[in-house]
């Protein structure tokens, strides 16, 4: 499938969307790259220095099937920034996925793609008479919304979040053998064991620590553990 893009800005939030990055990445092989306005260093809201991989001017979006805009404790830095702002206008003409989470909406109504669409997010009801761009009568009160290609979702519900976009992607019919909870395990669902060529595999990768060797080795770990995210 085409490449994922993840857009990185000022204070983002990391937990908010690396269940569905890593999932992307280590379940489904899909290709993410991680963009910003200027290709300097990024810090995110735990105060994580990110590289970004390109800029906003780089992007070619046909090549991309989904673009990942994550909440920021900060909304300031990002809603000021005129190169995302009309990255993200443009994206409206584009067939697209847009999956925003948290307070993330905020950056697409300011790019008018809220106008008549309707949506979620870690927003505060004041916000709506403060900014003139933030269209009321579209919020919804829901831990996560789809409407046609935009995908929206409270902070908390990352992992709802990321079984939507997953799901709307095509990549899965069942989200289920990706994310699993349970209140209590058994004794055996806590026990691992690989078989003698699996331990060859992961032995070689200690000792040649290959990207792919590695991304093969959390691929088999999380395989027997049984599980694709555990929260």
């Amino acid at each position: 499938m085409k490449k994922v893009l993840c857009i990185i800005y000022p204070n983002f939030s990391l937990y908010e969307i690396t269940t569905l990055t890593s999932t992307l990445a280590l379940s489904f092989d899909v290709t993410i790259d991680y963009v910003a306005s200027e290709h300097s260093i990024v810090i995110s809201e735990d105060g994580l220095p990110c590289q970004p991989t390109k800029t906003l001017d780089q992007i070619c979006i046909e090549e991309y099937s989904c673009v990942i805009l994550p909440g920021m404790v900060n909304i300031g830095p990002a809603l000021q920034d005129e190169k995302l702002i009309s990255f993200l206008r443009e994206l409206g003409e584009q067939d697209v996925l847009i999956a925003a989470i948290s307070s993330a909406p905020l950056l697409l109504a300011k790019a008018g793609l809220l106008k008549d669409t309707k949506f979620t997010g870690g927003i505060w009801q004041n916000f709506f008479d403060y900014f003139e761009f933030l269209p009321r009568e579209n919020f919804q009160p829901k831990v996560l919304v789809q409407d046609r290609n935009i995908i929206t979702a409270i902070g908390f519900a990352h992992q709802e979040f990321a079984r939507k976009v997953i799901l709307s992607l095509g990549l899965s019919e069942n989200t289920g053998n990706y994310f699993k909870e349970q209140n209590e395990y058994a004794e055996e669902d806590l026990i691992f064991t690989l078989s003698d060529q699996e331990f060859d595999q992961v032995k070689r990768s200690m000792k040649t620590p290959s990207k792919d060797l590695l991304i093969n080795y959390r691929k088999e770990q999380r395989a027997f553990e049984g599980i694709e995210h555990e929260f």
